[in-house]
């Protein structure tokens, strides 16, 4: 490591940068609000907190650093990256963005940090972390999802499986069919993967500490060489004091289920099993309220036709758009359980936690993190993932006994383990120490 650290005084106050894809209200996704909870909790611990983000705006070139001040709306300083995608034409550019490194370089010989925290760089450049090696500034970064290792972010194959490793052959064949154009045929291809994988294994090496939000995250960068012990766990906070506010849910004597979809909707996520479940039931048993936002899924613009292709006219289901995270209350006060049918390993499912802390049941894939955040049957259930009969055969039971339904409801919110920013910051600025004597050492 270049450069030349301060010796930081464990007792005071940490000056903190936290790199982020994104940050509202621009970007409104789970890391963009997890960055913005934890920036405002690290403050109120006493830490000064500055928060660089990508931008898509339009009318400024793209690398552009745009300043803005503390607000109401954010009560610390956010540097926007400009950054749009424009020129990239193949995958090490779509991780490698010089221009973006040149910008970076600028802006931290304008600012002091004791400790950087990376949270994700997709739209950015994974040559951050040997920008500030050069500087000589401490580094930890959040593995909120595989997209070190796998250009589609969750290691769930375009044939639909789950990948356990990240292999040249294997993943050459699915990001061909991703990116299309970029990835040769052949040897040519599985040789430019490996190429791509030996880069995120020298990325991951540079970091002192990885942190990561379930133990069930590490294996696939231990096979990529990284040390488990470089990989402290350190799981999310929600906004337990306005999701504990939220009305139990009441027995409902007549009527339907209702079932609450929260989550971006894309095919990993499991909205068409969900769908598929609610359709084979009576009509009148479940009505399904699904909250979220459309995006691509590597090219696919398909998924939401094809997911709500079984729903006729007798079946309850309705999209109600995007949702803000202000939002969550209100919409977790007018379902009676939550589903998250995910068919990948989700590395934590921050919005199971809200759920359970807003005293909703939930309904979980057994895969991944979400299986951690409860005991399967106090709170909640954890059913097989693409099991559409599974699922359809649990809803049916919730449906016939709303009594059990409040009970799980008063079950989640006492017992789940989910806690809130501050605990989660208190956690973060330990690994941040850690860190800081990793560089100094």
């Amino acid at each position: 490591m270049q450069g030349t650290m301060p010796i930081v005084d464990p007792t005071s106050g940490l000056r903190v940068l936290l790199v982020s894809h994104g940050l509202p209200p621009e970007n409104v996704g789970g890391v963009e609000q997890h960055v913005d909870g934890l920036a405002r909790a690290l403050q109120g611990l006493g830490h000064t907190v500055h928060v660089l983000a990508k931008s898509g705006r339009a009318g400024s070139p793209q690398y552009t650093l745009v300043d803005e001040p503390p607000s109401p709306a954010m009560p610390y300083p956010v540097t926007r990256m400009v950054y749009r995608y424009e020129g990239v034409d193949g995958l090490r550019r779509l991780y490698e963005v010089p221009e973006a490194d040149a910008a970076f370089d600028a802006f931290l010989r304008q600012h002091d940090f004791d400790v950087v925290h990376l949270h994700h760089l997709t739209g950015l450049s994974t040559g951050f972390p040997k920008v500030l090696a050069r500087h000589g500034v401490p580094t930890v970064m959040t593995l909120h999802d595989y997209w070190t290792i796998c250009p589609r972010g969750q290691m769930w194959h375009r044939d639909g499986s789950v990948c356990q490793t990240a292999e040249a052959g294997r993943c050459a064949g699915c990001q061909r069919d991703t990116f299309r154009g970029w990835i040769p045929d052949g040897d040519a291809g599985s040789e430019l993967v490996a190429d791509f994988l030996q880069h995120s294994r020298e990325l991951l090496s540079i970091p002192q500490l990885l942190i990561v939000t379930s133990p069930r995250v590490r294996a696939p960068f231990e096979a990529m060489g990284v040390d488990a012990e470089r990989m402290p766990r350190v799981e999310n906070g929600v906004d337990t004091v306005a999701l504990r506010k939220v009305p139990e849910v009441s027995p409902r004597l007549d009527g339907p289920l209702r079932l609450g979809y929260l989550g971006t909707l894309i095919p990993s996520k499991g909205l068409d099993v969900l769908v598929r479940a609610v359709c084979e039931l009576p009509p009148g048993a479940v009505e399904l309220h699904v909250h979220g936002n459309v995006v691509s899924y590597h090219g696919d613009d398909g998924f939401l036709t094809r997911a709500f292709a079984p729903v006729q006219p007798a079946h309850s289901v309705t999209w109600h758009g995007p949702y803000h995270t202000d939002d969550l209350p209100e919409i977790l006060a007018t379902v009676d359980v939550v589903a998250q049918p995910a068919l990948w390993e989700e590395t934590y499912g921050l919005t199971v936690r809200e759920a359970l802390a807003a005293g909703r049941p939930v309904l979980v894939s057994r895969i991944g993190g979400l299986q951690e955040a409860f005991t399967d049957g106090v709170g909640g259930r954890i059913l097989p993932p693409g099991d559409v009969g599974a699922w359809r055969d649990t809803l049916a039971d919730l449906a016939a006994d709303p009594r059990k339904v409040a009970e799980m409801g008063r079950q989640a919110r006492a017992e789940a383990p989910v806690r809130g920013f501050a605990e989660m910051a208190a956690d973060v600025v330990d690994v941040y120490r850690s860190a800081i004597g990793l560089a100094t050492s």
